[in-house]
């Protein structure tokens, strides 16, 4: 009887310690199972997270280009405008030298004919001469710097139309780049 009673308390104290350590290996598993799941879920908020910065980084880069793109755009803008100013302020000075031109030619032929008749010096019809001449040479000069101002506003409008597609080239980008974030972002809904 001592026998089987020593049996009995070693199966029981068997059962028992098995069983414990069966409950103990569960509760381990799921301890690591748990934990498991903390360690996806905080590895998905530090992905989030660095998608974030990202997108913070890339908006930062965006809003510095485009401010830097814009100061350029006014800036050749003004460009423009003044040499256009210019431009039509040198047109103006021609129209007005040809029209000076046309009266100092009719004063010519005047003076010429009352030289003829011998009422005019020849020294007044050279001065009238010489003048007409200097308006001539005005006239080229001023015709040299129209060409040379249209010249410049070419190249400045060509700069100015540079500068407005790679505005739009940015506005596209920033336009694309937040089309795939919402995409991403449905995705992950």
């Amino acid at each position: 009887m001592k026998r089987s009673t020593v049996f009995n308390f070693c199966g029981i104290a068997a059962i028992v310690l098995f069983a414990s350590y069966d409950n103990h290996a569960q509760t381990r598993t799921r301890i690591d199972a748990g934990s498991s799941k903390q360690e996806q879920v905080m590895q998905g908020l530090l992905d989030e997270v660095h998608q974030l910065r990202l997108a913070m980084q890339q908006i930062g880069v965006n809003a510095y280009r485009g401010q830097v793109m814009v100061e350029r755009l006014r800036v050749q803008q003004e460009r423009v405008d003044r040499i256009t100013r210019e431009l039509e302020g040198v047109k103006t000075q021609i129209g007005e030298m040809k029209a000076v031109q046309l009266t100092y030619k009719d004063k010519l032929d005047e003076a010429e004919k009352q030289q003829d008749k011998g009422m005019l010096s020849e020294a007044a019809v050279k001065m009238t001469r010489l003048g007409l001449e200097e308006f001539k040479r005005t006239e080229q000069s001023l015709s040299e710097r129209e060409n040379q101002l249209t010249g410049d506003l070419a190249i400045e409008r060509a700069s100015l139309d540079d500068l407005n597609k790679r505005l739009d080239g940015l506005e596209r980008e920033m336009l694309m780049n937040m089309q795939i974030n919402q995409s991403k972002d449905r995705k992950n809904e």
